[in-house]
């Protein structure tokens, strides 16, 4: 049992490494934007369907894969932007408008992605498999990697909120529209800019991912709904929050399993938002409204 114990302790490490790294990504953009950008599941699905394509079907290294993986995610959560969501900003669209568009296209963009590479998973080629042991638990090489990795990238985007002049900006459009306005920011180009950010985490994610499994039309469901709900825990204006919540939702699904069965795991996460909700309804790492 203690075995086992270490065992899923460690495993939830790496799902909630990947759920922090979903989180901060889709947080960035929803705190910026305001936009529930349900789209950003499909981004994560060409993302992993691009390095793992790059890999399979050309000689190309898979470090390649990682760099396709970014580049396709930063394409398609950019075009979204500019096509979809400016567009409708300039007719006025209300949020559930801007929302039923950003879902409608997400269903649209699987259901293409379902029917030219049909229900096949597709794999990355070219990783080594490496298992690594730490005392009486294993794991791979990959799965340090995304732990690494989804970390390295939260600290790098913290760092870059903190002290970058464009960091500064984002922040500032987020937390106040008018008054980033009156100082000379252009909320477009800010916007523009967390897509890319926001995107370019997720396909580091969904290359890490589909290392770690798979590439699948409907890969990016779980990832997306874990990133929603761990800003909505974590709270909205936190970025540090989200990552904690995401790294709190993956232990606890994984750990979960002592006591439910893998199919019945996305009942805890229910939970924990609840709970969180009723005791602290801005989020974790939210400060209180006086």
């Amino acid at each position: 049992m203690k075995i086992l114990l270490w065992q899923l302790l460690v495993n939830g490490i790496i799902t909630g490494s990947l759920y922090a790294l979903a989180g901060v990504s889709w947080g960035i953009i929803y705190r910026t934007t305001h936009i529930f950008h349900f789209s950003h599941q499909l981004v994560f699905a060409v993302a992993g369907y691009a390095a793992a394509l790059v890999t399979s079907q050309t000689p190309l290294p898979f470090y390649f894969g990682f760099l396709t993986a970014i580049i396709a995610a930063v394409a398609l959560g950019c075009g979204i932007e500019i096509f979809l969501y400016r567009n409708l900003r300039r007719l006025k669209a209300t949020q559930t408008t801007i929302f039923l568009a950003s879902m409608g296209l997400a269903i649209a963009g699987i259901a293409l992605i379902l029917f030219f590479f049909r229900s096949n998973p597709r794999s990355l080629k070219g990783l080594p498999a490496i298992m690594l042991s730490m005392g009486p638990t294993n794991f791979t090489a990959v799965d340090l990697a995304l732990v690494i990795v989804s970390w390295i990238m939260i600290g790098l985007l913290l760092l870059l909120l903190a002290k970058w002049r464009y960091g500064k900006a984002i922040r500032a459009v987020g937390s106040n529209l008018e008054l980033a306005k009156n100082l000379g920011l252009n909320p477009e180009n800010i916007y523009l800019l967390v897509f890319a950010i926001g995107s370019a985490l997720f396909g580091i994610g969904a290359f890490l991912f589909t290392a770690r499994n798979c590439a699948f039309p409907t890969m990016g469901l779980l990832p997306f709904f874990m990133s929603f709900t761990a800003v909505f825990l974590g709270g909205i204006s936190s970025i540090a929050g989200h990552a904690l919540a995401g790294l709190i939702l993956g232990l606890a699904e994984t750990l979960g399993m002592i006591v439910l069965p893998g199919e019945y795991r996305i009942i805890i996460v229910f939970v924990i938002l609840f709970v969180v909700i009723i005791i602290k309804p801005e989020g974790l790492l939210s400060p209180k409204r006086g």
